[in-house]
């Protein structure tokens, strides 16, 4: 069975990885039961995972070809929830978005640019800042939409 997992929970990191690698997989990686491991990734429990296993399981998960890192980015997030943010108002959300999408459309040329001319320092630091900014006004949309959802926002 399923277990419905809520967005920036590390239930569901941790259910994400687990698509990767398998629950065995992960209890491989952590050296603890099947059980144990499926316990840390079920909503609603007392139990919580460790930094130290966190960060086993996101080196895990990249060796075996995932990208990023699911447990570091939902300790991000939830990071970001708990910083002073604007109140998620409609018009707090269409700015983010809209900034967003600023952001994202400029990171997208600095990298379509960058294809085209890798060996430039210039063009690579471009595309590195540029992303960089996406992601970040990405992540205070999300941080905000997440915040709605729990229903507390600052």
């Amino acid at each position: 069975m399923t277990l419905p997992r809520r967005p920036a929970t590390f239930a569901r990191a941790l259910a994400q990885i687990a698509d990767l690698l398998g629950w065995d997989g992960c209890a491989a990686v952590l050296e603890k039961s099947e059980s144990h491991v499926r316990k840390l990734g079920a909503p609603d429990t007392e139990r919580e995972i460790s930094l130290r296993d966190a960060l086993r399981l996101d080196a895990a998960w990249r060796r075996a070809g995932g990208e990023g890192a699911p447990l570091l980015e939902c300790y991000a997030i939830k990071l970001d929830m708990g910083a002073p943010t604007e109140p998620a108002t409609p018009d707090c959300m269409v700015r983010g978005a809209g900034d967003a999408a600023k952001e994202s459309g400029e990171a997208i040329a600095a990298a379509l640019a960058l294809a085209g001319n890798a060996q430039n320092p210039s063009a690579r630091t471009t595309a590195v800042r540029e992303i960089e900014e996406a992601i970040n006004s990405l992540s205070r949309l999300l941080t905000r939409i997440s915040i709605t959802e729990e229903g507390t926002c600052p």
